[in-house]
């Protein structure tokens, strides 16, 4: 899957994507170069507009070829469209074609339609503690 050049008008949409996922992030163009090295940044346009993406990358542990979703968001204006899930089915199918064996991600349980979603396509719920020290 090719790799991506950001016009100035995709960084903003870009940023606007993100402030809709949290408000404090500041969304930086390095950091999505980046992220396609380490992984697959899926991008859904509608007319040119950027509307929605969702990032995935490989992590192998001791266990396992695993990868993780990250930072998949549809724009509010076009949510409800079956969008979000086109982007994850693209992930998925990424990580199929790079052997991983696991996807894993997480959601705050307050997104109901997100949870749907991640049901409906399989992903099983695992319960654990999941622990974030800021740096």
């Amino acid at each position: 899957m090719k790799k991506e050049e950001l016009s100035a008008s995709d960084i903003n949409q870009i940023k606007r994507l993100i402030g809709q996922l949290d408000s404090t992030a500041v969304f930086k163009p390095r950091a999505f170069y980046k992220a396609q090295q380490n992984g697959y940044v899926n991008l859904i346009r509608i007319d040119k507009k950027i509307i929605g993406l969702g990032w995935i990358f490989p992590r192998q542990t001791l266990l396992r070829k695993q990868a993780v979703v990250e930072d998949m968001i549809v724009d509010l204006d076009y949510r409800g469209r079956g969008l979000g899930e086109k982007i994850l089915l693209n992930l998925i199918a990424w990580a199929r074609k790079k052997g991983i064996e696991v996807v894993e991600l997480t959601t705050n349980p307050k997104r109901v339609a997100a949870n749907n979603l991640y049901k409906k396509i399989g992903f099983k719920l695992h319960e654990t503690n999941h622990y974030l020290l800021n740096l």
